[in-house]
């Protein structure tokens, strides 16, 4: 009896022993993992943003300008990517994005066989206010590029809507009278649309300038794509397509103009192609439509100026990737 009995206690001891191992364990394993977003399998998920002001965060309270030059910058508070790298638990995020950035900057900082065009300075490092390229800064830049596109997992890619909106993006491109109207129109590009519709003359110019600048983002937008590939072929990789800003704009008057409409061609024109590319270059491209922004909001400062997200535009288009990611 004895015996039974101690055999009896060993027994429920074992139980309760196994019993409090596995609850430790169940609770170990309860929390989510992200394993699925760790592409090079080493235990961490690396996100890197590569793109223009809507990436940075700019028009948001935390932003603060890039302007000492460097590959990396803090993510701001409410931005896409911050919801992003929280969705895919990203242990480490590069935010590589910068202000102002246009394909013809981004192909220029990433691939040393591009000669650029007469207005990269503004937006890679210079040696005499934006004139000069400062060749060794723009080395140790392009490395900084180069290892964070290497290390990442995830890769968000979103270029060329700064090509239609620079006028100094334009300089290359355009001369003499042609100058003119470009600059007078990409000045107040969005509120002066109204032009567009009382001025056949000045809508084909002006459409002659875009075919021109698209033709060139082309170009620039495969280099890119196709560096990153090189440097990092496993990295999931999603190319963000551009909102139309104005789509829900509406300008009342004697002319009454429906501004998103006269907008969508151009819009629509630089997204065809990233989106007809994508099945044949390992990328998975994500469509952007009806993003709450600053330009129709008519309580901001920015209605009918700033076409950056507000604080809920960026929730939206984070909510757009992390589900786009779910399949790519």
């Amino acid at each position: 009896m004895k015996k039974t009995k101690k055999l009896l206690a060993i027994f429920l001891t074992l139980a309760l022993i196994l019993s409090v191992t596995s609850v430790f364990a169940f609770a170990a394993k309860k929390p989510k993992t992200y394993a699925k977003y760790d592409i090079n399998k080493d235990g961490k998920v690396v996100y890197t943003v590569l793109g223009d002001s809507i990436a940075a965060g700019y028009s948001l309270p935390g932003f603060v300008e890039d302007s000492k030059w460097k590959a990396s910058w803090p993510v701001v508070d409410g931005s896409y990517p911050q919801y992003v790298a929280q969705g895919i638990g990203a242990t480490k995020v590069y935010q590589d994005a910068h202000i102002g950035l246009r394909s013809h900057d981004l192909r220029y900082l990433l691939c040393e066989d591009y000669p650029g065009d007469i207005a990269v300075g503004w937006r890679v490092p210079t040696t005499d206010n934006y004139r000069t390229v400062d060749q060794t800064g723009l080395a140790k830049v392009r490395k900084q590029y180069y290892n964070h596109i290497k290390q990442a997992d995830v890769i968000t890619l979103g270029i060329g809507i700064n090509d239609l909106t620079i006028p100094s993006g334009i300089l290359d491109n355009v001369q003499g009278e042609n100058l003119n109207l470009a600059l007078a129109f990409w000045g107040d590009m969005l509120g002066n649309a109204y032009k567009l519709a009382d001025n056949a003359a000045y809508m084909a110019q002006v459409s002659t300038l875009l075919i021109g600048f698209y033709r060139q983002y082309v170009s620039n937008f495969n280099a890119i794509v196709t560096k990153i590939k090189e440097i990092n072929p496993n990295a999931k990789l999603l190319v963000i397509g551009y909102y139309n800003a104005a789509q829900d704009a509406f300008v009342k008057g004697a002319l009454p103009v429906d501004i998103g409409a006269l907008v969508t061609p151009f819009i629509d024109l630089f997204n065809s192609h990233a989106a007809g590319a994508a099945a044949g270059n390992g990328y998975t491209y994500v469509k952007m439509e009806h993003i709450d922004t600053l330009f129709c909001d008519r309580n901001s400062p920015g209605y009918l100026n700033d076409n950056h997200p507000t604080p809920y535009g960026h929730k939206q288009m984070a909510d757009i990737i992390l589900a786009a990611l779910q399949t790519a």
